[in-house]
C-alpha cells in the first residue's frame, strides 16, 4: 500500500516526485506527491482534456491561475478544469520545503499548452513506460495553421 507522507521521492528536474497512483495500481487516474525545495515549482500550463486537482500537504504553495497568484496553505484543495480557464503553475516561496499531491486523469494522447513560453507538450499515452511518442514543440517554428487554427507565437 502507498502512503502519501511516507512515499519515497525521485528527483525529477526541477523538484522531486513519486507517482504514488500508478504504484498503486491506479491506471486513469494519476497521484503524484511532489516536494518543492523553496523557490522550485512548475510552469504555468493547462490541458486541453486533462482536469488536476492540488491538495497542499505539508507548508504554503503560491498557487497562479488566470486571476493571478495566490497562497494556498496546507490543507487547502484547488481544481483545474479541462482547458484553458485551467491554467495553473505553483512555486514554493517559502524558505522551507512545501510537499503537495497533485491528482490528475490519466486520458491520452496529452495536450499541455504552456503560454507563457508559446510552446505545447503532446504525448501518446498516459504512462511514460509506455509511451513511443512525446515532444514539445515551440509555436513560433510553425509553417502554418492547421485545422483552421493559426498559431499565436
Amino acid at each position: 500500500m502507498e502512503n502519501v507522507f511516507t512515499a519515497e521521492l525521485n528527483d525529477e528536474g526541477p523538484y522531486r516526485r513519486a507517482r504514488v497512483g500508478a504504484r498503486a495500481g491506479a491506471k486513469h487516474l494519476g497521484l503524484t506527491v511532489y516536494e518543492l525545495a523553496p523557490g522550485q515549482g512548475m510552469p504555468f500550463h493547462y490541458h486541453l482534456q486533462r482536469e488536476e486537482l492540488l491538495v497542499v500537504l505539508e507548508g504554503t504553495v503560491a498557487v497562479r491561475t488566470g486571476e493571478g497568484w495566490k497562497d494556498v496553505p496546507a490543507g487547502g484543495v484547488v481544481a483545474f478544469p479541462r482547458g484553458e480557464r485551467g491554467a495553473h503553475g505553483y512555486e514554493n516561496r517559502s524558505d522551507r520545503p512545501v510537499r503537495l499531491l497533485m491528482f490528475s486523469e490519466q486520458n491520452a494522447p496529452n495536450v499541455s499548452v504552456y503560454p507563457d513560453e508559446k510552446q505545447v507538450g503532446i504525448y501518446d499515452v498516459a504512462d511514460p513506460r509506455e509511451r513511443r511518442f512525446g515532444a514539445l514543440f515551440n509555436l513560433t517554428d510553425a509553417v502554418e495553421g492547421y485545422g483552421g487554427g493559426e498559431p499565436q507565437p
